[in-house]
């Protein structure tokens, strides 16, 4: 498959946030109006850390086929498309990449007008912008896709088999409940 990998990098999703104070985080000379909490809806909580990387197929390609080479990039530490505030963030991250090429968040959705409209980031002039296009276009060579990963931290600094075996005992079973062996 014809795919090049533009860049990658790193960005954090801060979910305390309102989608208004995301694109407000952003600087956009302009942002769709139909871009609202009702239609991108912001579910998650916490600071995430996420790994980047933005896709180039350099042909045309449908919104499916995209994000099925996405996802088959790598397919022991897959790739989902960017949701918005994964778009979001990215932009605000890299406010200069956008005036090149535009880049599309596959990830979520808004249905305005009775059609699946999905974000991208572009540039226009010196500006730059936040706007929806539907989701069922044949986007063109030109346009870039955004990944995520979440980088996960170590839950446990312990070496996990020192772990199973002191709870195994049944010494440590009665005094830690809380572990089970499922977690291993």
């Amino acid at each position: 498959m014809n795919t090049d990998t533009i860049s990658t990098g790193s960005i954090a999703v801060d979910y305390s946030k309102s989608l208004q104070d995301m694109m407000a985080d952003g600087n956009y000379d302009w942002v769709n109006p139909a871009i609202t909490p009702k239609g991108f809806p912001i579910t998650a909580v916490g600071i995430v850390q996420f790994e980047t990387k933005v896709f180039h197929f350099n042909r045309y390609i449908s919104s499916e086929d995209a994000v099925e080479a996405i996802t088959a990039d790598d397919r022991r530490h897959f790739w989902e498309p960017a949701k918005i505030e994964g778009l979001l963030a990215y932009g605000m991250k890299n406010p200069n990449e956008q005036r090149q090429y535009p880049i599309v968040g596959l990830g979520s959705f808004a249905g305005v007008l009775g059609s699946r409209y999905v974000p991208y980031l572009y540039g226009h002039g010196a500006g730059r912008g936040l706007d929806l296009l539907w989701w069922d276009v044949v986007w063109y060579g030109h346009f870039r896709f955004l990944a995520l990963r979440t980088v996960l931290a170590p839950v446990c600094t312990e070496n996990p088999i020192r772990i199973y075996r002191m709870i195994e005992s049944k010494q440590r079973a009665k005094t830690w409940p809380i572990f089970h062996r499922s977690l291993f």
